[in-house]
């Protein structure tokens, strides 16, 4: 009898829980269907009225240059036809990146710097879009696969202080963060410090680059064995010259890093043909 009147509550329990859930879904789902009413889901980038939040409209999306082999496997960059197509094996490597070699191992973006994706980055750093935040991590867990499934740690380009003060945030951080939780890789914005206040890099020369950015960085005592013999990712929004990420991967380097692989949201292309 007993049993009976247990089997009898815990089957009116299931099915009383079962009808809660229900009716969550329901309410949820009518409480989605009058925000959308009232709040539209929007193009990221163009306002325009979309069927689903946090996208695209196609024009925008069509608007950017995404990053696809053939590229130089080195520096990330396009090249105009791939000169080993039937030689998986062989690396094919600009003639920029052979004349000008980088510190950093290699480096791959998302897509190249201008239209969409240009002003999708600006939106980002300079309106506080965060809600790109989680797009763009997602597109470079798809473009940096390959490299990111040989990192040990995500480490961001860091903002000089009064620059994070100005900001109120770092948007590499915030990606690396970000990108940490999709690829289970841990990130780190303690190991490299910016202690010199640079000049905005925008409309320097290469060299004007370089020395701008010579001896920015710093890695506390303190941090040099948890990166030691690391294969290290370093998450920065644009590639221009490279002059940034090369001063810090110059430094991880000088402390232990055996592997500085780059990885960002997009970069400054120049003419294939200075390039290949």
């Amino acid at each position: 009898m007993d049993d009976s009147h247990n089997k009898t509550a815990l089957n009116d329990k299931t099915a009383t829980q079962r009808q809660l859930e229900r009716l969550e879904g329901t309410s949820r789902h009518i409480a989605t269907t009058v925000i959308d009413f009232i709040f539209p889901p929007l193009c990221l980038n163009c306002q325009t009225e979309l069927d689903a939040p946090n996208h695209l409209c196609s024009p925008c999306w069509q608007d950017i240059t995404f990053l696809v082999e053939p590229l130089c496997h080195v520096k990330g960059t396009p090249l105009p036809y791939d000169i080993n197509p039937f030689n998986n094996d062989q690396l094919t490597i600009s003639a920029d990146a052979l004349a000008n070699p980088p510190i950093y191992d290699q480096a791959r973006s998302i897509a190249h710097y201008d239209g969409t994706m240009r002003a999708l980055i600006h939106k980002f750093k300079y309106q506080d879009r965060h809600e790109l935040t989680s797009l763009f991590a997602t597109w470079l867990m798809h473009f940096g696969r390959t490299q990111l499934s040989r990192a040990d740690l995500l480490i961001p380009v860091p903002l000089y202080k009064w620059r994070f003060w100005q900001r109120r945030f770092n948007q590499s951080a915030e990606i690396a963060k970000r990108l940490s939780t999709l690829s289970g890789i841990p990130y780190d914005v303690e190991p490299l410090i910016r202690t010199k206040k640079t000049r905005a890099q925008v409309g320097l020369s290469f060299k004007e680059r370089q020395n701008n950015v010579r001896n920015a960085f710093y890695i506390p005592p303190s941090k040099v064995k948890a990166i030691e013999n690391k294969t290290v990712i370093l998450i920065d929004d644009v590639i221009t010259t490279g002059a940034t990420v090369n001063a810090a991967a110059t430094k991880l380097k000088d402390s232990g890093v055996s592997s500085v692989i780059v990885l960002s949201l997009a970069t400054v292309i120049k003419e294939l043909i200075e390039t290949f």
